[in-house]
């Protein structure tokens, strides 16, 4: 398939070229050390685009906090209810990755040893990663294809997530914003979340199909009424590329709990936070709606 080439590199990746950095002289037996070094003391951005050696590549920090307690407790709480299976709350909040990158390290090696694309491991250092550079994000893309190219592009995702699933993997972060594009390919990236490890794999699986399902929701230049439409054959396609009936019984078994978040966000649809609107709430009513179309039985 043709896909629209790759644009520019999104606005929160600030591009460094470090290869002559004036204040940072790149000694002749460590000249990436020291690159990675003048970009961590001249940037705070937890990712960072960096230019060495006349190639760019990818600078990642560790999380800078973990998530906050309540959210862990909730996230807790509802694999739970869906699983049966309580998970660390360690783990929940991210405090692994807030203190180590060698998780991510792993796993972007068993990926890429298992035939996956993934960026290619530079570099692993106390609590950095360095990567090749793999195109823009989907997401930052996106709004700027005509709306048959976005349909035509993301069940085309939505297919690869699928075999992506069938070859026994996942992803743990599928949302668009994980997935960039070079050479007419596309790349997973962000494998710092570690719950993947602790739960059945098509529990993993499932809730990469909601978390790729729920980015794609409402992003431009889809309205409602098309993401409404858009939403049940991506959900569709993932699971015909991948009919692993433990996967679609995860999915109808949260289903409610999906359902029950829309109906006590309800009042929060088409409220606005400093003149932007939030779109969760009505995210989770389309995500709802899309579920239940596909799952219930006919």
């Amino acid at each position: 398939m043709t896909r629209p080439a790759p644009g520019a590199r999104p606005p929160s990746l600030r591009p460094i070229s470090l290869t002559h950095h004036p204040d940072h002289p790149a000694p002749t037996d460590h000249p990436l050390a020291e690159a990675v070094q003048a970009a961590l003391a001249a940037s705070t951005d937890r990712v960072v685009i960096i230019e060495h050696a006349g190639q760019p590549l990818v600078l990642k920090r560790v999380a800078v906090r973990p998530r906050s307690r309540l959210q862990s407790f909730f996230v807790r709480w509802l694999v739970k209810s869906i699983t049966g299976q309580a998970l660390p709350m360690a783990t929940l909040r991210l405090s692994e990755a807030a203190s180590s990158v060698d998780f991510e390290a792993q796993r972007l090696t068993a990926l890429a040893h298992a035939g996956v694309r993934v960026p290619k491991l530079i570099h692993c250092g106390p609590g950095y990663l360095v990567m090749a550079h793999c195109g823009a994000t989907l997401g930052d893309q996106i709004g700027r294809w005509p709306l048959d190219t976005c349909r035509r592009e993301l069940q085309a995702e939505a297919r690869e997530l699928g075999l992506f699933h069938r070859a026994g993997q996942w992803h743990g972060a599928a949302q668009i914003k994980n997935l960039t594009r070079k050479g007419g390919h596309t790349w997973r990236i962000d494998f710092e979340e570690t719950f993947g490890d602790l739960v059945p794999l098509p529990v993993a699986q499932a809730l990469d199909i909601v978390l790729f399902l729920n980015s794609v929701s409402l992003v431009a230049p889809f309205n409602e009424a098309e993401s409404r439409q858009l939403l049940p054959q991506l959900l569709d396609t993932c699971l015909a590329e991948n009919p692993d009936p433990r996967v679609r019984q995860t999915l109808v078994r949260a289903l409610p709990w999906v359902a029950g978040l829309a109906w006590l966000t309800a009042p929060l649809r088409g409220r606005t936070v400093k003149g932007r609107e939030r779109k969760g709430a009505a995210r989770l009513a389309i995500l709802a709606d899309a579920m239940s179309s596909c799952l219930r039985p006919r």
